[in-house]
Protein backbone atom coordinates (compact mmCIF):
# COMPACT_ATOMS: atom_id res chain seq x y z
CA UNK A 1 0.00 0.00 0.00
CA UNK A 2 2.88 2.30 0.67
CA UNK A 3 4.09 1.86 -2.88
CA UNK A 4 0.71 2.87 -4.19
CA UNK A 5 0.68 5.96 -2.09
CA UNK A 6 4.22 6.79 -3.14
CA UNK A 7 3.35 6.45 -6.83
CA UNK A 8 0.29 8.53 -6.31
CA UNK A 9 2.21 11.24 -4.62
CA UNK A 10 4.78 11.46 -7.47
CA UNK A 11 2.26 11.72 -10.25
CA UNK A 12 0.05 14.11 -8.52
CA UNK A 13 -3.14 12.83 -10.09
CA UNK A 14 -5.27 9.95 -9.05
CA UNK A 15 -6.22 7.65 -11.91
CA UNK A 16 -8.46 4.71 -10.99
CA UNK A 17 -8.96 3.46 -14.56
CA UNK A 18 -6.29 1.26 -16.11
CA UNK A 19 -4.67 2.13 -19.33
CA UNK A 20 -6.40 0.91 -22.48
CA UNK A 21 -3.79 -1.70 -23.47
CA UNK A 22 -3.91 -3.14 -19.93
CA UNK A 23 -7.69 -3.12 -20.09
CA UNK A 24 -7.70 -5.06 -23.38
CA UNK A 25 -5.24 -7.64 -22.09
CA UNK A 26 -7.22 -8.01 -18.87
CA UNK A 27 -10.43 -8.57 -20.86
CA UNK A 28 -8.66 -11.13 -23.11
CA UNK A 29 -7.17 -12.90 -20.08
CA UNK A 30 -10.52 -12.91 -18.29
CA UNK A 31 -12.29 -14.23 -21.42
CA UNK A 32 -9.69 -17.01 -21.83
CA UNK A 33 -10.09 -17.83 -18.15
CA UNK A 34 -13.89 -17.98 -18.48
CA UNK A 35 -13.76 -20.14 -21.63
CA UNK A 36 -11.18 -22.41 -20.01
CA UNK A 37 -13.24 -22.72 -16.85
CA UNK A 38 -16.35 -23.31 -18.93
CA UNK A 39 -14.67 -26.05 -20.95
CA UNK A 40 -12.66 -27.61 -18.16
CA UNK A 41 -14.94 -27.19 -15.14
CA UNK A 42 -18.48 -26.11 -15.98
CA UNK A 43 -19.29 -28.68 -18.70
CA UNK A 44 -17.87 -31.66 -16.74
CA UNK A 45 -19.53 -30.35 -13.59
CA UNK A 46 -22.89 -30.03 -15.39
CA UNK A 47 -22.37 -33.50 -16.89
CA UNK A 48 -21.62 -34.96 -13.45
CA UNK A 49 -24.63 -33.20 -11.94
CA UNK A 50 -26.86 -34.43 -14.80
CA UNK A 51 -25.49 -37.97 -14.45
CA UNK A 52 -26.12 -37.90 -10.69
CA UNK A 53 -29.64 -36.53 -11.26
CA UNK A 54 -30.34 -39.26 -13.83
CA UNK A 55 -28.99 -41.91 -11.44
CA UNK A 56 -31.18 -40.59 -8.61
CA UNK A 57 -34.23 -40.53 -10.90
CA UNK A 58 -33.48 -44.08 -12.09
CA UNK A 59 -33.05 -45.24 -8.50
CA UNK A 60 -36.35 -43.59 -7.50
CA UNK A 61 -38.07 -45.16 -10.50
CA UNK A 62 -36.59 -48.59 -9.68
CA UNK A 63 -37.57 -48.20 -6.02
CA UNK A 64 -41.15 -47.41 -7.05
CA UNK A 65 -41.18 -50.45 -9.37
CA UNK A 66 -39.69 -52.63 -6.63
CA UNK A 67 -42.28 -51.34 -4.16
CA UNK A 68 -45.08 -52.12 -6.63
CA UNK A 69 -43.62 -55.59 -7.26
CA UNK A 70 -43.29 -56.22 -3.52
CA UNK A 71 -46.91 -55.16 -3.01
CA UNK A 72 -48.03 -57.44 -5.84
CA UNK A 73 -46.04 -60.34 -4.36
CA UNK A 74 -47.50 -59.62 -0.90
CA UNK A 75 -51.05 -59.70 -2.27
CA UNK A 76 -50.26 -62.90 -4.19
CA UNK A 77 -48.75 -64.47 -1.07
CA UNK A 78 -51.79 -63.50 1.01
CA UNK A 79 -54.07 -64.98 -1.63
CA UNK A 80 -52.03 -68.20 -1.65
CA UNK A 81 -52.12 -68.35 2.15
CA UNK A 82 -55.89 -67.86 2.16
CA UNK A 83 -56.22 -70.56 -0.50
CA UNK A 84 -53.95 -72.91 1.46
CA UNK A 85 -55.97 -72.33 4.63
CA UNK A 86 -59.20 -72.97 2.75
CA UNK A 87 -57.78 -76.18 1.27
CA UNK A 88 -56.48 -77.27 4.68
CA UNK A 89 -59.92 -76.69 6.18
CA UNK A 90 -61.52 -78.69 3.35
CA UNK A 91 -59.06 -81.54 3.95
CA UNK A 92 -59.82 -81.47 7.67
CA UNK A 93 -63.57 -81.46 6.99
CA UNK A 94 -63.22 -84.38 4.56
CA UNK A 95 -61.08 -86.29 7.07
CA UNK A 96 -63.65 -85.72 9.83
CA UNK A 97 -66.45 -86.76 7.48
CA UNK A 98 -64.55 -89.89 6.40
CA UNK A 99 -63.66 -90.72 10.00
CA UNK A 100 -67.31 -90.37 11.00
CA UNK A 101 -68.37 -92.61 8.11
CA UNK A 102 -65.72 -95.20 9.00
CA UNK A 103 -66.78 -95.04 12.66
CA UNK A 104 -70.42 -95.56 11.72
CA UNK A 105 -69.47 -98.43 9.38
CA UNK A 106 -67.38 -100.08 12.10
CA UNK A 107 -70.25 -99.68 14.59
CA UNK A 108 -72.74 -101.14 12.10
CA UNK A 109 -70.40 -104.06 11.36
CA UNK A 110 -69.92 -104.64 15.08
CA UNK A 111 -73.68 -104.59 15.66
CA UNK A 112 -74.22 -107.02 12.77
CA UNK A 113 -71.44 -109.29 14.04
CA UNK A 114 -72.89 -109.17 17.57
CA UNK A 115 -76.35 -110.03 16.24
CA UNK A 116 -74.87 -112.86 14.20
CA UNK A 117 -72.97 -114.19 17.22
CA UNK A 118 -76.10 -113.92 19.36
CA UNK A 119 -78.13 -115.77 16.73
CA UNK A 120 -75.46 -118.48 16.42
CA UNK A 121 -75.31 -118.79 20.20
CA UNK A 122 -79.09 -119.04 20.39
CA UNK A 123 -79.12 -121.75 17.71
CA UNK A 124 -76.32 -123.62 19.48
CA UNK A 125 -78.22 -123.42 22.77
CA UNK A 126 -81.39 -124.70 21.08
CA UNK A 127 -79.47 -127.59 19.50
CA UNK A 128 -77.81 -128.47 22.79
CA UNK A 129 -81.17 -128.23 24.57
CA UNK A 130 -82.79 -130.51 21.98
CA UNK A 131 -79.86 -132.89 22.23
CA UNK A 132 -80.07 -132.88 26.04
CA UNK A 133 -83.82 -133.53 25.90
CA UNK A 134 -83.28 -136.34 23.43
CA UNK A 135 -80.61 -137.88 25.66
CA UNK A 136 -82.90 -137.39 28.66
CA UNK A 137 -85.75 -139.14 26.89
CA UNK A 138 -83.43 -141.97 25.97
CA UNK A 139 -82.27 -142.21 29.57
CA UNK A 140 -85.89 -142.09 30.79
CA UNK A 141 -86.78 -144.85 28.35
CA UNK A 142 -83.85 -146.91 29.61
CA UNK A 143 -84.92 -146.27 33.19
CA UNK A 144 -88.47 -147.20 32.31
CA UNK A 145 -87.28 -150.45 30.81
CA UNK A 146 -85.17 -151.09 33.90
CA UNK A 147 -88.09 -150.30 36.23
CA UNK A 148 -90.38 -152.47 34.15
CA UNK A 149 -87.86 -155.26 34.43
CA UNK A 150 -87.76 -154.86 38.18
CA UNK A 151 -91.52 -154.69 38.37
CA UNK A 152 -91.79 -157.88 36.44
CA UNK A 153 -89.30 -159.47 38.75
CA UNK A 154 -91.28 -158.50 41.80
CA UNK A 155 -94.67 -159.26 40.43
CA UNK A 156 -96.23 -156.29 41.97
CA UNK A 157 -99.86 -155.96 42.52
CA UNK A 158 -101.90 -153.47 40.51
CA UNK A 159 -101.88 -150.87 43.23
CA UNK A 160 -98.12 -150.99 43.45
CA UNK A 161 -97.76 -150.80 39.65
CA UNK A 162 -100.04 -147.77 39.49
CA UNK A 163 -98.07 -145.96 42.20
CA UNK A 164 -94.78 -146.76 40.44
CA UNK A 165 -96.12 -145.56 37.05
CA UNK A 166 -97.42 -142.30 38.59
CA UNK A 167 -94.10 -141.54 40.26
CA UNK A 168 -92.31 -142.29 36.99
CA UNK A 169 -94.59 -139.96 35.01
CA UNK A 170 -94.19 -137.24 37.66
CA UNK A 171 -90.43 -137.61 37.50
CA UNK A 172 -90.36 -137.41 33.69
CA UNK A 173 -92.58 -134.31 33.60
CA UNK A 174 -90.24 -132.53 36.03
CA UNK A 175 -87.39 -132.79 33.57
Amino acid sequence: MDLFLLTLAESGTINIFPEPNELIWTIIDFTILLVGMYLLLYKPLLGAIQAREDEINNNLKKAAEDRAEAERLRREFEAQMANAQREAQEIINKAVKNATAVKEQIEADARARAAELLENATKTIEREKAKALSELRLEVANLAVAVAGKVIEKNLDTEEQRRLADSFVAEVTKH
